[in-house]
Order: structure tokens, then sequence, then C-alpha cells
């Protein structure tokens, strides 16, 4: 097998970390401090050592390749999607999970509820299925299936849709970079489910509250990055 360049070592290493391609796209990055932090773990999957300043370098060439690119990062496309994203709240929630063997019921329950109620879906796992329904519909529900085949009940829960534009199907860690966000502030999210243009948060009502501001601050930034980042492209 042919040794690997240094070269191409840093550019998987730098592509492995959004965050890191991103400033380095952006020219933000300390150089010498990054070529300083990856400088091992290149060695290591070279198999021989290297100087720091050949690393920098390689991170150098690598950045001035990854701003003629320009729009191209996934980091961009992720800001673009997210900058187009709406948002919706719905309280008054209840999340149930239902033995399998009560699907038929449940199901048949849920499609006489069709239409009437505010929101409704399914999600069915290898051994149970969840409802997740406005909290209004949850007592005909549990008559309707009967409340020995509930596993758990989560009242006064919260759903936090996220409207995106249909380029979202195609962009790749929108979900990942909408949940790393929750998850750095402490955000626990019960439930996802991701349904063409909609990403779909189950949570508790504090949690959603709280998920709902840093998302729409999560927003506006992604707007003005764009922003910052189209007037320098113009002035270049």
């Amino acid at each position: 097998m042919a040794a690997q360049s240094f070269s191409e070592i840093v550019r998987r290493l730098v592509d492995a970390d959004p965050c890191v391609q991103e400033c380095l796209a952006r020219g933000i990055a300390n150089y010498s401090e990054l070529a300083r932090r990856i400088k091992p773990v290149a060695e290591k999957e070279a198999g021989r050592s290297a100087s720091l300043e050949a690393i920098k370098a390689a991170l150098v060439r690598y950045a001035s390749r990854l701003r003629e690119r320009g729009t191209q990062t996934p980091q961009r496309k992720l800001l673009e999607v997210l900058a187009k994203s709406a948002l919706e709240l719905r309280t008054g929630v209840t999340v149930a999970t239902v033995k399998l063997h009560a699907l038929p019921q449940l199901a048949e329950a849920a499609a006489e509820l069709a239409g009437r109620t505010r929101l409704l879906f399914l999600m069915q796992s290898i051994s149970s299925v969840t409802i997740t329904v406005s909290s209004e519909y949850f007592g005909y529900i549990e008559r309707r299936v009967g409340r020995e085949n509930f596993i758990e009940i989560y009242p006064d829960q919260a759903v936090l849709v996220i409207v995106s534009p249909p380029s979202v199907v195609e962009t790749q860690g929108f979900v990942a970079h909408i949940t790393s966000i929750l998850a750095r502030n402490g955000i626990n999210i019960n439930q996802i489910e991701s349904v063409y243009t909609d990403t779909i948060l189950v949570l508790g009502l504090d949690d959603a509250l709280k998920a709902f501001q840093l998302l729409r601050e999560a927003i506006e930034v992604a707007k003005r990055s764009l922003e910052e980042a189209q007037r320098r492209e113009e002035k270049d």
C-alpha cells in the first residue's frame, strides 16, 4: 500500500470536523495551534514523523482550496438551510408508549381521530409503538387501547417543528447540527422524527421553550453569517 501524504491525511482530519473545516474556509483558524493539535494523529495515521511546519503548510494549502470552493462547504449549506427555516411550537401534547400487540387497536383509534386532532403521529419500533397526540384526545386513545397496554405515559410535552426548504432533504448533517446546539445547552430531546421538510422534536415543556429560543437565535445568526460571507465574497 502506498504511503499516504501528510496533505491527504490533514485533509481527511479537517473534513472529519465540520467546525474546523468551516473555520479554515472562513480564514479564522489559528494554523499553528491547529497543527500542534492534529500533529500526533497525523503522524500515527502516516506511520512516520512530520515537522510542525509541514503540518501547518498542509493546513494552509487546504484552507486555500476551501476558500476557492466558497459556497460548497458543508457548513455553508447547513447555514443556508437553517437561515430559510421557520419554527412552530405546539404545546399540550401527550406522548405514550404502547405494547406492540396493541397496535391494531391503537391504529384504529388513531384513524378515527385523523383530521380532528391538531397533532397526531405514530412511530413503531421493534417491541413497542409510540403515539404523540394532542392531550385533549389522549383519554379517548387510552379508553380504546386499554390502560393495561401502556408502558409509559408522558403528559405536558411539547412539539417543536423546524420547517425547512426542500433542500434540507439532501443536506448532510442538518439534524446533527440542530441536536448538537440543544445538547450543548443541556436540552434533552425525548423523541425526534424527520418528515420531508419538517424536523419534529418532542421535548418537555420547559425544554421546548428554551429550545425555541435557542433555535430562533441560531436562525438569526445563520442569516447574519451568510450576509457577511456574501459581502466578503463581493469584496474579493
